[in-house]
């Protein structure tokens, strides 16, 4: 039995099979930053391919990147938690300035009132 052939429409330019790819590989949920490149490099040889071979390549494209993304999504998920507990300590940090100038206040306020220069604290 005699395999089908990809076959590309007579006289198509390059930057439409180059979408074409795009679109094959963003149809298996591949990030469009991510298929532009592969689809530059299969460009060129996609039409060697059978129509088998073309699926499974798609395929494997897929597999790889579907395995970046793992991988890179849990160094994401680190790089996140580590931004926000930077600005948690930030806004502890603020928060405890407050404090200070609170005290700093009430005991300015505290001494004022043993003195007898100002109003009561209760």
């Amino acid at each position: 039995m005699r395999e089908k052939r990809l076959r590309w429409k007579a006289g198509q330019r390059a930057s439409e099979r180059r979408g074409r790819i795009r679109a094959d590989l963003e149809s298996k949920g591949i990030a469009p930053e991510f298929s532009e490149p592969v689809a530059n490099h299969l460009v060129d040889i996609a039409p060697d391919f059978a129509s088998a071979e073309y699926g499974a390549v798609l395929d494997g494209v897929a597999a790889a990147y579907g395995v970046h993304r793992r991988e890179c999504g849990a160094a994401d998920d680190v790089k996140e938690i580590r931004r926000l507990m930077l600005h948690f300590a930030t806004e502890l940090h603020k928060l405890e300035e407050g404090v200070q100038i609170l005290s700093a206040y009430l005991q300015r306020m505290r001494g004022r009132a043993l003195k007898g220069q100002g109003p009561i604290l209760h």
